[in-house]
């Protein structure tokens, strides 16, 4: 009796094997087309192979990240758009709008500070900023009031070019 029991079982446990082969092949993955969709989301992670957020895209992006630690940016701060990460998870850069005062900025990263600044103002005004080391800094700017453009070298302001038109 044991062994008609086992056969039986085995049969069985065949048959229903046999049975999901067949269901799954007659049934494979059925792929969704969204290339006529729109697709709302909060925000997206996309992680490299380890796991790091390299990019974040999101309505309200996390606090600034350096050196493996997130920081306030103070009050007013909350920003929206693209935040571009090294393979530590140290933020680099990114293109963002600001919630305070609707700011678009492109910002470049070193991995101590930022060193390059692009920001275009509601209003008009557009600035582009590039900082070095030992207060190095390059600014120019243009508004409906003029343009500028200077130069710090080693923290000593040299101012090339500033126009007022009133």
């Amino acid at each position: 009796m044991k062994n008609r029991t086992l056969k039986f079982l085995l049969f069985l446990n065949l048959a229903i094997t046999i049975g999901l082969v067949i269901y799954m092949a007659n049934n494979r993955k059925v792929e969704i087309d969204l290339s006529n969709e729109i697709l709302k989301v909060k925000g997206l992670v996309v992680t490299d192979s380890t796991g790091v957020a390299r990019v974040i895209i999101g309505s309200h992006l996390p606090p600034a990240q350096s050196f493996g630690y997130r920081f306030y940016r103070g009050d007013n701060s909350g920003v929206s758009g693209v935040m571009l990460y090294d393979h530590e998870g140290q933020e680099r850069g990114g293109y963002v709008t600001d919630d305070s005062y609707g700011n678009v900025f492109l910002t470049l990263d070193s991995k101590i500070s930022q060193r390059v600044l692009f920001m275009a103002e509601p209003q008009g005004a557009a600035t582009l900023k590039m900082w070095g080391k030992n207060a190095n800094q390059i600014n120019l700017g243009t508004s409906d009031d003029g343009t500028w453009m200077d130069v710090l070298d080693n923290g000593n302001k040299q101012e090339l070019i500033k126009t007022d038109q009133q």
